[in-house]
């Protein structure tokens, strides 16, 4: 039982002076000890993850976006997430899925909270919300440094019969929407980055669409690699959060929304 704080003030009465002098000196500290106490218990109270949140991502390999290092995923994306949950109530945890077709069936189902890295599109939106955009996207074609092909954009690479590798699942804009419909036999999907910049490397396709901080990471790795010189940006874009709508609420979204905003300045740092 803990003595009423009374008992504490009428003990004062029992001592002489020299008595009472000690006796408020050992109160006080302990009275400063309960103090730290309750305010380091409650800073971690007020910045507790109150519910984890799982992102989706199916490359292991996308830098500088996201890299397996030592057993554990690191890159711009992830520190993104760091920077945006930073005193926030969430935590994260990141779940590897096979490609990013899968990514967004998760998503609508509720298996998955969370896609990185997401462009707006209204057939998204029937399943997700998104947030405010916390990074820029531009598309660009690569190509083989033997290549001898003579194009300007899309029209021409497919007019002509050529190739292009691209991933399952993703946005490159309007234009190329059109092309997935009319010339599908020309489009070779893979999960992978590394992949399809293997392939270009091997000349087994023409040209790889991919982010130009990706693409250009990865070219200077491969020296026979590099952005098609003559063609203009597939597409440019702002990037979002998609959080799943059977799983997120409208105000979760507007407390990550408040800190995307609160911490803007440091994400256009960390991605320019």
């Amino acid at each position: 039982m803990i003595p009423s704080p009374l008992y504490y003030f009428a003990r004062l009465y029992c001592f002489n002076n020299v008595q009472k002098k000690a006796y408020l000196r050992d109160l006080m500290n302990k009275l400063i000890t309960l103090l730290l106490c309750v305010l380091f218990s409650t800073s971690w109270g007020v910045f507790a993850c109150e519910r984890t949140l799982s992102v989706a991502s199916h490359d292991a390999f996308w830098p500088p976006y996201v890299m397996g290092i030592s057993g554990q995923l690191q890159g711009k994306e992830v520190d993104a997430l760091n920077i945006i949950f930073k005193d926030s109530p969430f935590c994260f945890e990141i779940k590897m899925l096979p490609n990013s077709k899968r990514a967004f069936t998760e998503l609508r189902h509720g298996r998955i909270d969370i896609g990185w890295a997401a462009s707006y599109t209204s057939e998204r939106a029937k399943y997700a919300h998104f947030t405010k955009a916390y990074r820029t996207e531009v598309m660009r074609l690569y190509e083989n440094k033997n290549n001898q092909h003579k194009v300007k954009n899309l029209a021409d690479i497919f007019n002509q019969g050529l190739t292009i590798g691209a991933n399952f699942g993703s946005y490159y804009g309007e234009e190329f929407e059109q092309y997935k419909k009319s010339h599908k036999k020309q489009i070779e999907y893979t999960s992978a980055t590394s992949k399809r910049f293997e392939m270009l490397n091997k000349q087994r396709i023409d040209y790889a669409i991919e982010d130009e901080l990706v693409g250009n990471y990865l070219s200077k790795r491969g020296k026979s690699l590099m952005k098609a010189p003559t063609i203009p940006a597939i597409n440019k874009d702002q990037i979002h959060l998609m959080l799943s709508k059977r799983t997120v609420t409208p105000d979760e979204v507007k407390i990550i929304n408040a800190h995307i905003t609160k911490n803007k300045a440091a994400l256009k740092a960390l991605f320019e």
